[in-house]
């Protein structure tokens, strides 16, 4: 994947549901022209990768599904997302790609995200140019 409009879909996982429709919005101004989900409980979020791999059963083309995911969220934050994930079968996973965007600097947080095999990259808010630059730089050698 060396275009961001290569993924099928974005799915964007932050519970601050201004910071969704901020980051929709930049996507679209930056030519993302698929489809892109909104979650603000990672929980709600996780539950629908099922629904989006029923969807994905019709169609021709099964690109990924690329998962912006924030860490620090109430109730079911990213960690707990990514535990579940983690206990998927591989074939579902061979379905999505999971980037975290966090506002978190934490060196801990970026070492432990960047350690998990499920994380293809870390980018710290906010969203920008550059950001869409390096997960592009993240899947570019895929």
């Amino acid at each position: 994947m060396n275009n961001i409009n290569e993924f099928e879909a974005i799915l964007l996982v932050d519970d601050d549901p201004v910071i969704n429709i901020l980051n929709s919005k930049f996507l679209r101004r930056t030519g993302y022209l698929h489809k892109i989900w909104k979650f603000e409980n990672g929980l709600e979020a996780f539950y629908y990768l099922g629904q989006i791999i029923k969807l994905q059963e019709s169609m021709v083309t099964k690109n990924p599904v690329l998962v912006l995911l924030d860490l620090n969220m109430p109730d079911f934050n990213g960690w707990d997302f990514l535990r579940l994930y983690n206990d998927l079968e591989e074939h579902i996973k061979d379905s999505f790609r999971i980037v975290v965007l966090s506002s978190s600097c934490n060196p801990a947080d970026i070492d432990r995200a960047n350690a998990d095999p499920n994380v293809h990259g870390y980018i710290i808010k906010p969203f920008s140019i550059e950001s869409i630059d390096a997960i592009e730089k993240f899947f570019s050698y895929s």
